[in-house]
């Protein structure tokens, strides 16, 4: 309690918020010239930030009308229902469990931008604290979201680095360590049954590189769509063949595959709807010693944050 020289009974404030205290130890708070709000915004500002844990009814945070999570900007009308700004568009600004008029709430969207949630991905080991409103977005390109073992009848769920792991000791998947710039040589076995998994970063990044009847693909083996942040990256991945030398001309001709794109399940058929074009290979490309096509790429990574656009001429 805040006991005024003039004996009044005003705001409640923590013993550490700047204010002074009288002998008694009761915070004093001078009348003239100065206000509780006043006070409340120097203490507000003058004090340290600190966290805590709350338990509370998810559903406060959330649209009643929507049950998506409630994001500024939020709208309440006189009766306290609240809104998100989609479904008090839709609704005309009319609240329709009362009738009333739907106006800002600024103090909601303060406390929902300070309500912070562990990741969904925290046990595949995502550290992130996000802005409960903002984990949906979070999640779409969260690096630590599981992959699924594309293995018949396995229920394996882990992030890449673990799935490289469950892939090569449970499954005698073959994996190829690579380093970003670097060409590398491999010879696929027959077309039907061509795949290998490629792990670059000490397996923390997995790529996918399949070769079937329908040509020949690397995607990035990932959950997440893109990667985001200061250190987010994206990779670029060039995949070709050498077909015999020409006896017209007496070059050999190279086709070659610009490819991007990923998938959550490190299969063929995940590999190919993951969008963009895959290599034909010619028929006259000649088959090695054992079988199958020996093919080369090379993937290449780089920092977003590092590009820069390209000066026009």
């Amino acid at each position: 309690m805040v006991r005024t020289r003039g004996g009044k009974d005003n705001w409640v404030l923590p013993p550490d918020a700047g204010v002074p205290l009288g002998d008694d130890g009761v915070q004093l708070k001078e009348e003239e010239g100065e206000t509780a709000a006043t006070v409340m915004a120097a203490a507000a500002v003058a004090a340290p930030r600190v966290e805590i844990a709350v338990d509370f009814d998810k559903s406060l945070l959330d649209c009643p009308l929507c049950s998506l999570p409630l994001k500024p900007p939020v709208f309440q009308c006189p009766a306290k229902h609240v809104a998100c700004g989609p479904c008090a568009e839709s609704q005309a600004n009319k609240c329709p469990a009362c009738d009333g008029a739907y106006e800002r709430d600024e103090g909601a969207d303060r406390y929902l931008l300070a309500v912070r949630v562990p990741c969904p991905n925290q046990a595949y080991g995502c550290g992130s604290s996000l802005v409960y409103c903002m984990v949906s977005d979070h999640r779409l390109v969260c690096p630590h979201a599981p992959c699924r073992c594309p293995e018949p009848g396995c229920g394996f769920l882990g992030p890449p680095p673990a799935l490289r792991g469950h892939l090569a000791e449970c499954h005698q998947w073959q994996v190829t360590d690579i380093a970003y710039g670097s060409v590398l040589e491999v010879q696929m076995q027959a077309l039907e049954q061509g795949r290998r998994l490629l792990a670059a970063e000490d397996g923390e990044r997995l790529f996918l590189l399949v070769a079937s009847e329908r040509g020949v693909k690397v995607v990035r083996v990932s959950a997440a769509a893109e990667e985001e942040g200061p250190a987010a990256s994206w990779y670029r991945c060039k995949v070709w063949v050498h077909a015999p030398v020409d006896t017209d001309t007496g070059h050999m001709d190279v086709v070659m595959l610009d490819a991007k794109g990923s998938c959550a399940v490190p299969s063929e058929e995940a590999a190919m709807g993951a969008g963009g074009r895959c290599l034909s290979v010619p028929s006259v490309v000649p088959a090695p010693e054992g079988g199958g096509i020996v093919l080369r790429l090379r993937i290449d990574k780089e920092v977003k944050a590092s590009r820069s656009p390209r000066p026009r001429g």
